[in-house]
């Protein structure tokens, strides 16, 4: 169990790094891609939240 939980707690952070990571790059890429195209990011936005 003590040899579990450090490894657990490293999983957690790597996860919420890639999280916040991804979430970054999907505002950058729908705030790029605002000004062309109107509907495309809304869609990716739902898209986003559904999943």
């Amino acid at each position: 169990m003590p040899q579990m939980a450090p490894l657990n707690w490293t999983l957690l952070w790597i996860f919420f790094i890639i999280l916040y990571l991804f979430f970054w790059i999907i505002n950058y890429y729908l705030f790029i891609y605002k000004p062309s195209k109107s509907n495309k990011p809304t869609k990716k936005k739902k898209l986003f939240w559904k999943w």
